[in-house]
């Protein structure tokens, strides 16, 4: 991948995103579709897994508790069989959800001429798309996923399936329904979500909505000027024959 791009709308914190270099990080229960972000959990597993997976819960729950007082009850809870109990997977689900509802998700796609994704996040074609450096080399926007698409929830093996295999799931799983956004995310479970900065010259170009008005056009132009780099321009046309965006460069 070369580019990612981000699609958006002119509100109250446009002047700060076009002059500066951050970018904002949403918060799970941010995400406009109720149903991203919820795994289905198993609980299967050898005693070893089991027991490994129990003290790692204990010590989120009771980080007071020593390294052996954690191993002790997670292998009396092993050996009791409260693993099973539904009651305790419950609340495993739940140390889950509270850890994943930490994690900060910055959400682009592959694609800058969707018709759909002009009208549902650029403000009906009124807004822009901000084009971004993404190379595997690339800082932060090199770490994009692409989001995989299904008609199911992600099925997790809670005592098995790794803690960064668990976020991927969680985080690059959506319904089918979804696919045409193409979409790519970065994840960040170290500093969760937030504002972000990012080395201003990996913002490679700025897309105009077909129906911005030129007013919003001439103080992006001013806006990006405080940047101190060169910055493409383009805008989008209607096509004359096709249900299709054409994107042509700006002077």
């Amino acid at each position: 991948m070369e580019y990612l791009y981000k699609y958006g709308r002119i509100n109250d914190y446009s002047a700060a995103l076009f002059s500066k270099s951050y970018v904002w990080f949403s918060a799970p229960s941010e995400l406009n579709d109720p149903f991203e972000c919820r795994p289905w959990y198993t609980f299967e597993g050898n005693p070893e897994q089991i027991v490994a997976s129990a003290r790692k819960m204990l010590q989120t729950e009771s980080p007071d508790l020593t390294s052996n007082m954690t191993t002790a009850q997670a292998v009396a809870l092993f050996l009791e069989g409260r693993h099973r109990d539904p009651e305790a997977q419950k609340r495993a689900r739940e140390v889950a959800a509270h850890w994943l509802a930490k994690v900060g998700l910055y959400c682009l796609s592959r694609v800058r001429d969707n018709i759909l994704m002009w009208s549902h996040y650029a403000d009906q074609h009124r807004g822009y798309c901000l084009e971004f450096e993404a190379t595997d080399h690339t800082y932060m926007f090199g770490d994009a996923h692409p989001v995989s698409y299904s008609d199911d929830y992600p099925s997790v093996e809670f005592y098995t399936v790794p803690s960064s295999e668990q976020v991927h799931l969680s985080f690059l799983s959506k319904y089918r329904g979804w696919s045409y956004e193409q979409e790519w995310r970065v994840i960040d479970t170290r500093n969760g979500f937030g504002l972000r900065s990012y080395p201003p010259e990996l913002l490679r170009g700025v897309i105009f909505g077909l129906r911005m008005p030129d007013s919003d056009k001439t103080r992006i132009r001013e806006w990006m000027k405080q940047r101190g780099h060169s910055v493409k321009f383009y805008e989008c046309r209607q096509d004359d024959r096709r249900f299709q965006i054409d994107i042509k460069q700006l002077e």
